[in-house]
């Protein structure tokens, strides 16, 4: 007999049945393991009350963190629109200086003609008062909503000198949340900024 054979094994009562009249085949114990294909699992999953907490605690975070979100974006693009006309004003300068000759600033529509809108791209150009000389650069047009530069709509021009005497004013820059920036250019060239509050009427989020 192997060792299986000698091994005891319990019986279930309840699973068993005798020899009876009845029941006229022989008792037949059976083991209190239940079969494989017959062992009861449970199925796991995500309760309603869960579900709703979640919803709760992922709209909790995004509303304390998109005011967050949205003022850094604004500083964002405001430090970008300070550095695309730092270096169109600085580029434009120091081309009038090395070609001894005049140099206009404006801002275009089409990439060719000067315009009024300083969100538009930004052109070099040769020449001066007529503003029509050639184009030596093109910038890209800002992503802010508003840019003012004094009200007379006329553009930069930088002298033979460095000087932008006559041309000279500010940029007041606006973005979203109530950010903003000035930008000061003075009748030597020379520009700085400064940054604060927006002066103009607030912008949609």
């Amino acid at each position: 007999m192997d060792d299986d054979a000698r091994r005891p094994r319990h019986v279930c009562m309840s699973q068993a049945y005798w020899h009876t009249p009845h029941h006229p085949e022989p008792y037949r114990p059976k083991s209190c393991h239940p079969e494989p294909h017959r062992t009861a699992f449970r199925q796991s999953g995500t309760t309603l009350l869960e579900l709703l907490l979640v919803v709760a605690i992922v709209g909790l975070l995004t509303s304390v963190a998109l005011p967050g979100y949205r003022a850094m974006a604004a500083r964002q693009d405001i430090a970008s629109e300070l550095s695309r006309l730092e270096g169109a004003l600085m580029l434009a300068r120091g081309t009038a200086i090395t070609r001894a000759r005049p140099v206009t600033l404006c801002p275009s529509d089409d990439g060719v003609h000067c315009g009024e809108d300083w969100r538009g791209k930004l052109l070099i150009k040769a020449g001066a008062p007529s503003w029509e000389g050639a184009t030596l650069h093109v910038f890209a047009p800002s992503r802010l909503a508003r840019i003012d530069f004094r009200e007379d709509a006329k553009p930069v021009r930088f002298l033979a000198n460095g000087r932008a005497s006559g041309h000279n004013g500010t940029f007041d820059i606006c973005a979203r949340e109530n950010t903003g920036a000035r930008l000061v250019l003075s009748n030597f060239g020379r520009i700085r900024s400064e940054k604060g509050r927006c002066a103009g009427p607030s912008f949609p989020p």
